[in-house]
């Protein structure tokens, strides 16, 4: 698809063209290519704490993959939920548990996925095999953050290894997750214009008035880092302090750290017109930071009404694509970059 091909020097380069937003066809084989092979942040250890055994579904709406997370000591396990006998959904809810039994037929899975028990199959021939256990999906662990990955083909540690050297000092081990303050909210928009949105900073004097009277904007640096991006600026009260650290990984993650604690965006789309934003609060025990997350979420609404409006301008019959605003859209070239990649 050389209509998406996308120069290297973003001063020469045309943004995505209109249509990536817009074709169906485009849509799914961005599902299929990127996300299939993306990893994806599920949950925190925390939720494991209480119940072992925590079912979820992979990116609602566009993979739709039944998962379960199990943990087993200190061994978390993430296996198919799916039952191999005849496609049942084996865990319904969170629970605390030392098996998984499919309440079908009873067929039992420990949990680490084994098959245990198997009711009614007296006399059938080389049965079991290892196919009816529950297959095992890629988990990776980082700082109590849990991602997984039907087909982990995109990089993540490098991003991982630069927040480690780049904030040493941020205290993982004492943030805890506040449910009071997290929230979801829905876009009438492509997933992809959400990522872009927040890969630039060009626009935080036009759309976040409040923002920019806290963050110096002339000090604004994007640097690019293999599937990922961090952002960050000067605070206009401490002149000595970044005011946060913002960094995207691909294709649809943002860690945001600050000094009460981190918020989590994850980005899931739902369909060529609609993305669901996971907005969690991770908060550093002691810190109060109501009003700073208050402000947050008004930025967050701001966001989404430029992203709105973007998607009714891409759909217009005179606008098809741009150009980059060289020193400030640095990591939105890159993103459209690593899209082509996928897509073409």
């Amino acid at each position: 698809m050389t209509d998406f091909y996308i120069k290297n020097n973003p001063s020469e380069a045309l943004t995505m063209p209109s249509k990536f937003y817009t074709d169906p066809r485009i849509y799914q084989k961005s599902i299929n290519n990127i996300f299939s092979n993306s990893w994806q942040l599920i949950t925190h250890t925390n939720t494991l704490e209480k119940n072992n055994v925590y079912p979820f579904t992979l990116l609602k709406d566009s993979l739709n993959e039944p998962l379960v997370i199990t943990k087993n000591n200190e061994k978390i396990t993430c296996l198919s939920n799916v039952c191999t006998h005849r496609g049942h959904i084996v865990c319904q809810e969170a629970e605390s548990t030392s098996r998984l039994q499919c309440k079908y037929h009873g067929r039992t899975f420990d949990l680490h996925g084994k098959i245990k028990a198997i009711p009614g199959f007296e006399g059938a021939k080389d049965f079991p095999s290892e196919k009816d256990n529950l297959p095992e999906i890629e988990l990776k662990p980082w700082n109590k953050f849990i991602f997984v990955s039907l087909n982990p083909s995109i990089k993540i540690s490098p991003v991982f290894e630069d927040i480690e050297n780049r904030l040493a000092c941020f205290p993982f081990d004492k943030i805890s997750y506040n449910e009071k303050l997290s929230k979801i909210f829905h876009v009438d928009a492509h997933w992809a214009l959400y990522c872009e949105n927040f890969l630039e900073g060009m626009h935080i004097p036009y759309v976040h008035k409040g923002l920019a009277k806290e963050i110096d904007c002339t000090s604004y640096i994007t640097e690019l880092l293999e599937n990922g991006v961090v952002q960050y600026g000067e605070s206009k009260n401490n002149l000595d302090k970044h005011y946060a650290h913002y960094y995207w990984i691909f294709p649809n993650l943002m860690l945001n750290f600050y000094h009460w604690g981190l918020s989590i965006n994850i980005v899931e789309p739902v369909s060529p017109e609609k993305t669901r934003i996971k907005f969690l609060i991770f908060t550093i025990q002691g810190k109060n930071s109501v009003k700073e997350i208050q402000e947050l979420e008004q930025v967050e609404l701001e966001d989404e009404a430029v992203v709105n409006s973007v998607q009714k301008g891409i759909k217009s019959k005179l606008y098809s694509r741009g150009r980059y605003a060289p020193r400030h859209e640095q990591g939105v070239h890159y993103f459209h970059q690593l899209l082509s990649k996928y897509i073409s």
